[in-house]
């Protein structure tokens, strides 16, 4: 009867066991000695087996893909496409938690394997076995040399190998044309029936050169001297800013401290160039705070499930105590309670009193104060300007309204901005127009990563691509367009079809955004969004978004939250609903009479 030595194990595994270990383990001396001690070959060839069984059914699953390959077109649409990243995502995430659970296995192995080890006295693991002639195979049988009887005891799974293997080979040689040509009508009909690309749904659509026409005359001259004024714009708020920032410093004590002004960002359709007729005039400066030396902002952020996105910015005292033992240009006001809790009440009790609501940043009293100072800071560099600046009462942002002596004027709008940590979202004054917030409510703002994502798509995409210009004469047409009776407000405003854009440009090659494309891609445009309508659905671009590109500074949490459904509202209101819809339809009939219709109403 064959004896089962410990040291089978470890000459599996390459190593040298102890002679004396093997005797004393065996009760029988050595290889190599008189009596030979026979080690277990039934486990290994077991394991073998396994391993041969386990080949062959991936051999087989591997042939049948290859064998049986999905026909499908080869113009991918936008649903195949969405389809085939969710599959990527999910595969993606099934190859991490199988290389965790290898790694698992594979650490309690190399543990069990060396307390193994020790239990049988292997002390000398570092030595190899290659080239040794004594060790002979772990599952060698007497008489037998130990590749052949391996061979010889795995028999049955190379055979049975080799016959699936000609099996797949003969019947894919017999069917593989019958497989090709063969569909049911049936099949046929259901392919049919899905879109093979989106800009084939819809019929009468103007052609490439009445589009251009339309965008040359209605859009291009326009916006012909829009790049101009955005730079302006931005100079002259910066003066603002500047003069802003020595007023500030004008101030000593510590009781009348306020926020700081950061440098400012152009947001919104005309920084990012995709302005039309009602953008050519209207711009969007965000101008992001600090809290004064000695204070900190302390951002309290509502549960995205209650359907608002917006946060609190409490106001509370920062420990300068480094700053002061290093550089002693300040007073520490939190540890310091002899002469100075006095000092340090009057200072919060100040900031409290003029731009909080409690303990908390008060939107009004904030954008009050700014409104304020950039009044007397208009002061301070109005000789540079040959216009007039008035200040339009404002609750939520700092408007301004240049007027020059042709008539013609310019309607500047300053946003506050409260940053999250190190990223480009912010906590701004401005809540959008559907939105009934408090006072001490500041609503999240991805403005920012959106204007720096459209930035990224400029340069790195062809020259002269379309996706702006697909915007523009969208947009343009909405325009034009007068909202349905007993409507308010419209239901579809520019930063659906913006979102629409983005989604898209994320999904189709940069390529496919020449202009010999405008009419495909202004397609696809009005197809997501009309298919969104139907759906009710339209997922925010940037929350839930894991195909975002990490150049985009985002918070994690964000990229892995759930998406943000922006036509919720529809959703709960039929009414809404059914508006968005009608104005969808009256915007399509515009599109489809395009040579038309816009030209007779556009002036």
């Amino acid at each position: 009867m064959l004896q089962v030595g410990p040291g089978a194990d470890c000459l599996a595994r390459g190593k040298v066991l102890p002679r004396q270990a093997i005797a004393s383990a065996g009760g029988r001396e050595p290889l190599g000695s008189a009596g030979h001690t026979w080690f277990p070959w039934w486990t290994d060839e077991l394991d073998a087996e396994a391993s041969m069984a386990v080949l062959s059914l991936l051999f087989l699953a591997v042939m049948y893909v290859v064998h049986h390959p999905l026909m499908v077109s080869d113009r991918m649409d936008l649903d195949t496409l969405a389809r085939s990243r969710q599959l990527e995502k999910r595969m993606s995430e099934e190859m991490r938690q199988l290389e965790i659970e290898f790694e698992e296995r594979k650490r309690v192995a190399d543990q069990k394997q060396k307390a193994e080890n020790f239990w049988r006295g292997d002390t000398s693991s570092d030595q190899l076995v290659l080239g040794r002639k004594d060790m002979g195979w772990p599952f060698q049988d007497e008489g037998q040399e130990g590749p052949l009887s391996w061979m010889l005891g795995n028999l049955w799974n190379a055979g049975l190998f080799c016959l699936f293997l000609i099996f797949e080979l003969l019947r894919q040689n017999m069917q593989h044309e019958p497989a090709f040509d063969s569909s049911s009508d049936e099949e046929e009909e259901e392919v049919r029936v899905v879109p093979v690309t989106s800009y084939n749904w819809l019929t009468d659509f103007p052609s490439q050169e009445a589009l251009e026409s339309f965008y040359k005359h209605y859009v291009q001259n326009v916006i012909r001297d829009l790049p101009c004024t955005c730079e302006f714009v931005e100079s002259f708020v910066d003066d603002l800013i500047e003069a802003c920032r020595a007023l500030n410093r004008q101030v000593v004590s510590p009781q009348e401290a306020r926020p700081q002004l950061e440098d400012c960002l152009g947001i919104g359709a005309a920084f990012e160039k995709w302005g039309t007729l009602h953008e050519t005039q209207k711009f969007d400066i965000l101008v992001p705070i600090v809290p004064p030396q000695g204070s900190t902002f302390v951002l309290e952020m509502r549960d995205p499930s209650l359907g608002r996105r917006c946060g609190n910015v409490l106001v509370e005292s920062e420990c300068v105590c480094k700053r002061e033992k290093l550089l002693g240009d300040v007073l520490c006001l939190v540890h310091h309670h002899n002469d100075h809790s006095a000092l340090l009440g009057k200072c919060n009790s100040s900031i409290k009193a003029t731009l909080c609501t409690g303990s908390h940043l008060d939107v009004c009293k904030t954008v009050q104060w700014f409104r304020n100072m950039v009044g007397n800071a208009w002061a301070l560099v109005a000789h540079k300007y040959d216009f007039q600046l008035s200040l339009p009462p404002s609750t939520t942002s700092c408007k301004l309204r240049l007027d020059y002596r042709s008539g013609r004027f310019l309607s500047i709008r300053l946003v506050l901005g409260v940053q999250r940590e190190d990223t480009l979202v912010y906590l701004v004054s401005r809540a959008p127009d559907q939105e009934q917030l408090t006072s001490v409510d500041w609503p999240e703002s991805f403005a920012a990563c959106e204007h720096l994502f459209l930035k990224l798509v400029g340069r790195f995409a062809p020259e002269n691509t379309c996706h702006l210009k697909c915007l523009q004469i969208i947009l343009s047409l909405q325009d034009l367009q007068s909202s349905p009776q007993g409507a308010s407000r419209p239901i579809l405003t520019s930063y659906h079809f913006k979102t629409a854009l983005m989604h898209l440009l994320l999904w189709l090659p940069l390529t496919d955004w020449q202009q010999s494309m405008l009419s495909q891609r202004l397609q696809d445009i009005l197809w997501f969004l009309g298919r969104g309508l139907q759906q009710r659905s339209l997922h925010h671009f940037l929350i839930g978004n894991n195909f975002l590109p990490l150049t985009i500074p985002i918070p994690k949490k964000f990229r892995n939250a759930e998406p943000v459904n922006l036509f919720q509202h529809l959703v709960l209101n039929p009414m809404a609903h059914s508006q968005a819809l009608e104005e969808f339809h009256n915007l399509l009939t515009r599109v489809k009479a395009l040579p038309c219709a816009p030209l007779a109403g556009a002036h």
